[in-house]
């Protein structure tokens, strides 16, 4: 990558516990404390694993934008669904969970410099493709549910004759 810098940096105990105090305030203490328990259940190289899944998903993410590749590509799904997985290392996102991070990834200077040492162009992608992403899987539950209540609705007529 022409613009790569550093990877993701692991942050200062101070830092962590400042992003948990936000993190309480802004999901409640059930999800953070969720994720503090899954995380302090990794032995170290479970951790140091971790971290580095995380770090191959956002560099081939900024892979996948110096090659041109838009939300909806194959290829950027593909990765978005290892990041969903990936979040799940240390808890369960939904929509908006996801949604909130994308954001969060392009207007918080702590992520944005985060990012940025991957790509400079990074943060905005990541907002881009994942807010595409979460209006997909919003889609297609939407679809799933719709066709449950068809299927409901079918059983009930076929019932009644």
């Amino acid at each position: 990558m022409s613009q790569k810098k550093d990877g993701l940096k692991r942050h200062s105990a101070e830092e962590q516990k400042q992003y948990e105090r936000e993190a309480r305030l802004q999901y409640g203490p059930g999800t953070v404390n969720e994720s503090i328990e899954r995380w302090n259940s990794y032995s170290d190289a479970e951790q140091e694993a971790i971290m580095a899944e995380g770090s191959q998903i956002y560099t081939d993410l900024a892979e996948a934008m110096e090659a041109g590749k838009e939300a909806g590509d194959r290829q950027v799904v593909d990765i978005l669904e290892r990041w969903q997985d990936h979040l799940r290392r240390f808890y369960e996102p939904s929509l908006d969970m996801l949604r909130g991070l994308g954001q969060m990834y392009n207007s918080d200077p702590r992520f944005i410099a985060n990012f940025q040492a991957i790509h400079s162009d990074l943060p905005a992608y990541l907002e881009r493709v994942i807010d595409h992403y979460v209006d997909d899987l919003e889609t297609a539950e939407l679809e799933r549910m719709l066709a449950e209540d068809e299927e409901l609705e079918n059983r009930r007529q076929n019932l009644s004759r």
